[in-house]
């Protein structure tokens, strides 16, 4: 039978100190920090002491419908069929508004995303929590009934939809009732009982209501477990490892376990107080499951996916602590030394579906998405390891982590990539659609970031990101940073092209030299695969699919080859080498955070409708060079012209060996792993 899956996805959990890849603080407090309490989180943190975690784990959206939306699809919140409706509506054609209102599972995301191809292929689905992705009531539209909601859910591929919190708590969404988390977990392990006393693989979106708001110490010292949004239960919710000890077997009335939850927040860390209490009930839930699993003997059958929704400090805004999130998996029959193990390829959410689907080996050839799998490099990791408990970090391959490995994140109109070391921020100016102010511009006020409208760092050597690599109207402080920024802002135009709301929707990969990704074949013995204007070559098989050969440094002939040859031949034509970054980890980087961090340097600010930084009609600088203009040289200037060009590709090529070599050399040094105690920190 393929394994069962649980996504565990808490919303608003912090990102905590001991926790891999946690960005280092803003500007204004570098040293931010974020202690969990002394218990700590036993079974949360178990997942990546007995699994992978990943030290370069980001989303692609830093707000909670919008990353859920992107995890249940594996798409960019910008390819939402509501978003774009909306966005369009307000008479704007070149960015989709991507904010929570715009991004809904609904029309025919409802009938194509990842729950309904694990659907598809066998799989129970169900979902336990906050939901946040379909429209609410509103205005003169009541809100539906709780019947009415669980169809609604059931609409977009889940068989299963219970312990459902519509959205967040307040607004249209009230009642008598709070976080009940007791409830909620309940209906999971109903949910997952049901599926294995059936015999059937699951798939289970785990999502708490907590550490959200409302206050959860509110919910735990007056809520009434009897109080949910279906209605008043008969009985309290009876859940092992909450409500019923797990040592003797004993039922405790709610109360009293509530009790016990907030016995374990350490009384001084009041700054983190509403985290950690939600992080403590949230954990023993995890341990509720866990323990299913384990009496159901389908523990290691299972994979585990512990996940932030988004980051929490800049929440909402595209810094590192909005896309940052810390990310485990357990699954013990990934390979012998599948556990203790930290993975530093740069993923997100949308890879980490795209993996589920490739372990579970569920088809994807009729849904696109932009999420990749890492199963191939992640096995090769875990193959070349000799031990559970050896301190070296193996490096991920530079197709995920080194510079021609770019994702994208957007909020509001806002979007940022980053490829490698480097990264970009485009903030856009304002009005624009129905927007009139910048989420990611106001945080970045705050909390001491640049106010440019364009930004640029080197996010392995400032993470914090306190200085600016770009002056105000968007250049580069320094002429050597020049190739970087020109290939963001191709990468970043690629990413707009694809995912406009008024363009037909495409899937293209975006790299630094633009669209990277091949036309996939027509046919056994035609198609385009990548030309030689890219880097990287692509070569087509006899089932008429395209694959990716970057060493190849080579250009697919015109026609695929007749008889059992299964590959295109390819000729060995350079292509043009993308801008040489840096990768994201050096030979001695710890893959604990803690990135060496620069002094802030404040810059001037810029008011986010400055219209020097960025002219008001273009969204990029190259849109105002005419490319098409003929020019017209005499004789002599032809040859100078061609003499320029031949040295420039000379020393282009050059440059790109030399690179390559220093990258191997950085793969084989490795890097080392700090540890403390049995928790990798």
């Amino acid at each position: 039978m393929p394994p069962n899956v649980i996504f565990f996805q808490p919303d608003d959990l912090p990102f905590y100190d001991d926790y891999i890849g946690q960005p280092t603080g803003t500007p204004n407090s570098p040293n931010r920090k974020v202690p969990r309490p002394t218990s700590g989180f036993p079974s949360y943190e178990s997942i990546f002491e007995t699994g992978v975690a990943f030290s370069n784990a980001n989303v692609v959206s830093p707000a909670c419908g919008t990353s859920r939306y992107a995890t249940l699809t594996g798409r960019y919140p910008s390819r939402s069929e509501s978003g774009r409706t909306k966005t369009l509506n307000n008479d704007y054609e070149t960015r989709t508004q991507t904010t929570i209102p715009f991004t809904k599972l609904m029309d025919s995301d409802s009938e194509q995303n990842v729950v309904q191809l694990f659907k598809s292929a066998g799989y129970r689905t169900g979902v336990a929590g906050k939901w946040h992705l379909t429209k609410s009531g509103g205005g003169s539209a009541a809100l539906p009934s709780y019947a009415e909601q669980q169809d609604e859910i059931k609409e977009t591929g889940f068989d299963y939809a219970d312990g459902i919190y519509w959205e967040n708590m307040g607004g249209v969404f009230t009642g008598d009732f709070t976080h009940n988390h007791e409830w909620v977990t309940s209906k999971a392990i109903e949910f997952i009982t049901d599926a294995a006393d059936a015999d059937q693989p699951f798939f289970l979106y785990f999502n708490p209501s907590v550490p959200h708001s409302p206050l959860v110490s509110d919910a735990l010292e007056n809520g009434n477990c009897l109080e949910t949004p279906a209605g008043l239960l008969s009985t309290e919710p009876q859940v092992k490892h909450m409500t019923v000890d797990a040592a003797t077997n004993e039922a405790m009335s709610c109360n009293a376990y509530r009790q016990t939850v907030i016995d374990r927040q350490d009384a001084t860390q009041t700054s983190v107080l509403e985290q950690n209490l939600g992080g403590i009930w949230i954990d023993d839930s995890l341990s509720a499951m866990l323990s299913v699993l384990s009496d159901k003997n389908i523990k290691d059958d299972t994979i585990i996916i512990t996940m932030m929704d988004h980051g929490i400090i800049t929440k909402m805004a595209l810094f590192e602590n909005g896309n940052r999130v810390h990310l485990s998996m357990r699954y013990p029959k990934l390979g012998e030394y599948a556990e203790n193990l930290i993975y530093d390829g740069y993923v997100t959410h949308l890879d980490v579906v795209a993996t589920l689907l490739d372990i579970c080996e569920i088809s994807t050839t009729s849904y696109s998405m932009d999420g990749e799998s890492f199963l191939p490099d992640l096995q090769r990791v875990i193959s070349s390891r000799t031990s559970n408990v050896d301190l070296t970090l193996y490096p991920s391959s530079d197709d995920w982590s080194g510079s021609n490995r770019c994702v994208f994140a957007e909020y509001e109109f806002d979007r940022s990539v980053r490829c490698g070391c480097y990264k970009l921020l485009d903030i856009s100016l304002l009005p624009r659609g129905s927007l009139t102010t910048s989420t990611t511009m106001s945080r970045g006020s705050q909390n001491g970031y640049s106010t440019y409208n364009r930004q640029m760092y080197n996010v392995c050597t400032d993470d914090g990101e306190s200085s600016n690599l770009l002056d105000a109207n968007g250049a580069s402080l320094d002429s050597t940073d020049e190739e970087v920024l020109n290939g963001l802002l191709r990468a970043l135009q690629c990413h707009d092209d694809r995912t406009a709301p008024g363009a037909e929707m495409s899937f293209v990969s975006c790299g630094l030299n633009g669209q990277e990704d091949p036309t996939p074949c027509l046919g056994t013995n035609s198609g385009n695969c990548l030309s030689a204007s890219n880097a990287g070559v692509a070569c087509c098989d006899a089932d008429a699919s395209c694959e990716r050969r970057d060493a190849s440094y080579g250009q697919c002939k015109p026609a695929c080859p007749l008889g059992n040859d299964p590959k295109w031949e390819c000729e060995n034509v350079a292509p043009t080498p993308a801008p040489t970054l840096s990768p994201t980890r050096s030979p001695t980087q710890s893959p604990t955070p803690g990135y060496p961090t620069t002094t802030p340097s404040m810059n001037p600010t810029m008011s986010p409708t400055n219209s020097s930084a960025i002219p008001a009609d273009k969204e990029m600088f190259w849109d105002d060079i005419d490319f098409d203009s003929p020019v017209v040289l005499g004789g002599a200037g032809a040859a100078i012209l061609i003499f320029v060009i031949c040295c420039v590709c000379c020393l282009r090529r050059c440059c790109s060996s030399e690179t390559k070599g220093t990258k191997s050399n950085k793969k084989a040094a490795g890097v080392e792993m700090k540890r403390v105690g049995s928790n990798l920190l």
